[in-house]
């Protein structure tokens, strides 16, 4: 009778051994790479180039705006009457005119002065000025 306790492939050791399992170690510090480094500070500095833009942006529109409050009545008005409105001084003042000046002229008859020999001119009526086109 041949009498064996150990059945097969049970408590056998496996070949090749395996590795002693050992602690983890800490990950060791790397030595900074630079070129990501100069990439992190270029992205920075584009970050901080966009915000510095918005920024200025929304400051320099405080006059306009506050123009655009002050002069709601008359910018109303001048649209009202189809006159041209200028914005100057950054917004915080306008320039209104009436495009029908564009339609004046001196008069060729007199030169602008209104008269000849003493008598008002008869194309301006002693005005001067003599409209070009139609007058709407």
């Amino acid at each position: 009778m041949i009498n064996v306790s150990n059945f097969t492939s049970k408590n056998n050791p496996q070949w090749p051994p395996e590795e002693l399992v050992r602690p983890a170690q800490p990950p060791q510090p790397r030595a900074p790479d630079r070129a990501s480094d100069a990439t992190a500070q270029a992205s920075l500095i584009r970050i901080l180039a966009s915000v510095g833009r918005v920024l200025l942006n929304w400051l320099a529109a405080i006059p306009r705006r506050l123009g655009d409050r002050l002069f709601v009545t008359n910018d109303t008005e001048a649209y009202w009457r189809d006159w041209q409105i200028t914005k100057t001084h950054g917004g915080l003042a306008r320039r209104y005119r009436d495009p029908r000046f564009d339609t004046l002229a001196e008069c060729p008859k007199c030169h602008g002065a209104g008269v000849t020999a003493d008598l008002p001119c008869a194309p301006c009526l002693g005005t001067g000025r003599i409209t070009l086109g139609e007058v709407s």
